[in-house]
C-alpha cells in the first residue's frame, strides 16, 4: 500500500502518526489522518477543510472530550486501525477510478467520506459538513486545479466494494472500473449513486422503512386514527428521508 502514496500523502500519515502521540495514543484513527490532512498544505484537501471550518484544535478537543487522551506513548508505536487501513485502501481506490497514479491528500479525504463510520467522518459531520456535498468539492476543485494546468480529468466510476480492511489493495484488487475500453468512452463523466444526505453513505446500502401507529387524537370522546405511517429512512444514520401513509 505504502508504494502508492504519493510523498505528500506520506506526510499526511507522519503527521498523522506525530499527532496520536501528542493526544497519549498508541494508535493511529482516522481522526489522526484528519488532523494530517488539516496540517498538509496541498492544494484540494487542505483548502476545503478550513473553508468548512474543520480545524485541528476543534478536532483534538473533541477526540479529547470523547474521552480519547490516553498515556503517553513512544514515538513509532502507532498502528493503523481497521477503519484507518480502510480509508487508505478506499482512497487507493479513489485514486485508480479518478485515473491518478498515486495515492494524494484529496485521496485521503474521499476514502474518510467513502468509509464514513469512522471517528473522522463523524466529526466532520458535528463540525457541520455535508459530506456528499464534500465529496463534490473535492472533485470540483480536483477539476479547476487539473485545467488550470491545462490536463484532462476524470471522475471515476466504482464498484461500490468497500475493499479489504488489511491495507493490502494493489492496482488489480480495486476493481472500480467495469472494464470498457477507455478509450471508446468518449468525455468521462461522473456516475455517483444516491446517497444518504446525513451520513454519505449509499442508499442502496442503509434504505430502511418501519411503519408506526401516530397516537391520534380524541374527538368528542372517541380517538380518531391517522392509520399507519411508513417511514424511508438511513438504517446507518436515522436520516429520515420520507414518510407516508
Amino acid at each position: 500500500m505504502s508504494e502508492l502514496l504519493s510523498a505528500e500523502s506520506e506526510r499526511v500519515l507522519a503527521m498523522a502518526a506525530d499527532e496520536a502521540v501528542g493526544l497519549g495514543q498508541d494508535f493511529t484513527g482516522t481522526e489522526h489522518i484528519l488532523l494530517g490532512l488539516v496540517a498538509c498544505d496541498d492544494a484540494v484537501a487542505a483548502p476545503l477543510l478550513a473553508k468548512h471550518g474543520i480545524v485541528a484544535s476543534e478536532i483534538r478537543a473533541q477526540v479529547a472530550g470523547a474521552g480519547g487522551v490516553g498515556h503517553d506513548p513512544s514515538e513509532g508505536t502507532q498502528s493503523l486501525t481497521a477503519r484507518a487501513k480502510q480509508v487508505l485502501t478506499l482512497a487507493a481506490k479513489e485514486a485508480e477510478g479518478l485515473g491518478d497514479d498515486a495515492v494524494e491528500p484529496e485521496h485521503l479525504l474521499l476514502g474518510i467520506i467513502r468509509q464514513a463510520t469512522g471517528v473522522a467522518a463523524l466529526l466532520l459531520r458535528d463540525m457541520g459538513a455535508d459530506l456528499a456535498e464534500l465529496r463534490e468539492e473535492v472533485l470540483e476543485a480536483r477539476e479547476a486545479r487539473e485545467e488550470a494546468f491545462g490536463t484532462t480529468v476524470r471522475r471515476g466510476v466504482f464498484d461500490g466494494d468497500a475493499g479489504s480492511l488489511d491495507g493490502d489493495a494493489t492496482a488489480e484488487s480495486f476493481g472500480s472500473t467495469d472494464g470498457t475500453d477507455e478509450a471508446s468512452l468518449g468525455p468521462a463523466r461522473e456516475v455517483v449513486p444516491p446517497l444518504c444526505p446525513g451520513c454519505g453513505q449509499r442508499l442502496s446500502e442503509v434504505l430502511a422503512t418501519a411503519s408506526i401507529v401516530p397516537a391520534g387524537s380524541t374527538v368528542s370522546g372517541r380517538r380518531r386514527s391517522f392509520g399507519n405511517v411508513t417511514v424511508i429512512f438511513c438504517g446507518a444514520c436515522g436520516h429520515t428521508l420520507s414518510a407516508n401513509r
